[in-house]
């Protein structure tokens, strides 16, 4: 292994930091196009990107500082010596952390929403970052006699010729993996806001704290028994079981923040506005209203004004992707009149219910009685009988052709002019899953909206800017 690659004229171009910068943009690229396939901003990607990196910097270089006081204290030169090298990585992790929170503060951002989004990142980056630790030839572990080893030759850091087990390896693989884990977490059994962060600092801090017992570089200092990673450890882990287990629970309600709703369901419209249903009041800020407008105002300069009728639209899905119409005795069709009906009462018909539509609570100690008049609210809209509401309903199914497991299914809703999309895969994954929302685009795009839409920003512009992956 040999950390000085390769030169571009008078720069040496380094493993190590490049293995990072690799890491990095990377990591970016990835949340960039997660946020936008869930929904966040993907243009705050950059700037939290930005904002970790700086905290982790910063975090490493001053944790490394306190590992090595005494020496610090004997030399203080130290300080200004090899810049480039001495960081601990919990430093930066804790650093990052904070990074994030300021950003995500600044930019009134749900903290935990972007947590969730930014931790798979981190664990890739984190892959890459071990590589460098390879080449570079930091981070070693203890001399051994076994048959999984690494020997290095030439090395500023680890001893040379010596055999010594591989724990930058070894990290490197655990990063990868829990890479991969969190991706499938968050995609499949992710149920509150923070629990894909949690489950992040719980898997890193249990594969580090043993990891510790490998290492040869014990000069990074320790406390009592404990590395001083190992300590750290110690509350990583705890820190990361109130984000998945207390947090986890309580962060769909807390997701929405103060400018949300607590909103359950979207339908769009083909003939009339999309609707956007809540089941409460929202409040929003001043500065983030003007954002959102001002992006608004360029997403409308991005769509053409080409609206058609219901009528045109379940034509299209027929020609085009030859739905199948199902029949209104299907099981699966009376099931969606019911969240229909839900939807309907909520956006057309709130009159049919007792309970009155809340303001979203100025503090946390009125979330709960919030969230019980939501509950009722709900409650009531389910239990809207057919006679009060009366719908007419039709549910066209779609099967792509390359994607046989995969199902999309549109309920249009002809009397009140709108229509609801659900979808399930298979075994495909995120390319079945891919499939059938470009499906979804080209449906919504060609339902479209009118120049009145563009100009008043109506819920029908909104609802398709949002389907399009705009908003």
């Amino acid at each position: 292994m040999r950390n000085e690659l390769f030169r571009i004229g008078p720069i040496m171009v380094y493993g190590y930091g490049l293995m990072i910068a690799i890491g990095i943009m990377l990591a970016y690229l990835l949340a960039e196009y997660r946020a936008r396939r869930i929904g966040l901003d993907d243009e705050a990607v950059f700037g939290l990107t930005c904002w970790a990196v700086v905290g982790g910097l910063l975090g490493g270089k001053v944790l490394y500082y306190l590992t090595i006081l005494p020496q610090i204290a004997a030399n203080p030169a130290m300080l200004f010596q090899d810049l480039a090298y001495g960081f601990v990585i919990y430093g930066a992790l804790i650093g990052g952390v904070l990074g994030v929170i300021l950003y995500c503060r600044w930019r009134k951002l749900n903290a935990l929403s972007y947590f969730d989004l930014a931790v798979p990142s981190v664990a890739m980056a984190q892959g890459f970052g071990r590589i460098g630790c390879i080449l570079a030839g930091c981070c070693y572990g203890r001399e051994t006699s076994g048959p999984l080893f690494m020997v290095f030759h030439g090395s500023d850091y680890a001893p040379n010729g010596i055999p010594l087990i591989p724990t930058q390896a070894i990290s490197s693989v655990l990063n990868f993996a829990h890479f991969a884990l969190l991706l499938v977490f968050a995609k499949k059994y992710k149920k509150g806001e923070g629990q894909v962060a949690g489950l992040f600092f719980i898997l890193y801090s249990i594969g580090r704290f043993f990891l510790e017992f490998l290492r040869g570089d014990m000069e990074r200092g320790s406390v009592g028994a404990l590395s001083t990673s190992q300590f750290i450890s110690l509350f990583m882990f705890l820190f990361g079981c109130v984000l998945f287990w207390v947090l986890g629970k309580r962060g769909t309600a807390r997701a929405y923040g103060k400018k949300a709703a607590a909103a359950v369901s979207i339908i769009g419209g083909a003939d009339g506005p999309t609707s956007v249903f809540l089941a409460g009041k929202t409040g929003d800020d001043p500065k983030g209203k003007a954002r959102r407008e001002e992006r608004m105002r360029k997403i409308a300069e991005r769509i053409p004004a080409a609206p058609h009728t219901i009528q045109e639209t379940e034509q299209y899905l027929t020609e085009k992707y030859a739905a199948l119409l199902l029949s209104a005795d299907n099981p699966e069709v009376q099931s969606q009149e019911k969240s229909m009906r839900v939807n309907m009462v909520f956006r057309h018909r709130p009159d049919l219910l007792k309970t009155p539509e809340p303001e979203f609570p100025k503090s946390k100690k009125n979330l709960e009685a919030f969230e019980e008049q939501i509950r009722k609210r709900f409650q009531e809209a389910e239990e809207i009988s057919a006679e009060e509401l009366p719908l007419d309903l039709c549910q066209y199914r779609i099967v792509p052709k390359d994607h046989p497991e995969a199902v999309l299914n549109f309920v249009v809703e002809r009397s009140y002019g709108v229509f609801q999309v659900s979808s399930s895969y298979g075994k495909g994954g995120e390319e079945e899953q891919a499939a059938l929302e470009e499906i979804i685009k080209d449906v919504y795009l060609y339902y479209g909206v009118s120049q009145e839409d563009k100009e008043q920003f109506t819920e029908r512009f909104l609802m398709l800017a949002s389907v399009v992956g705009e908003l």
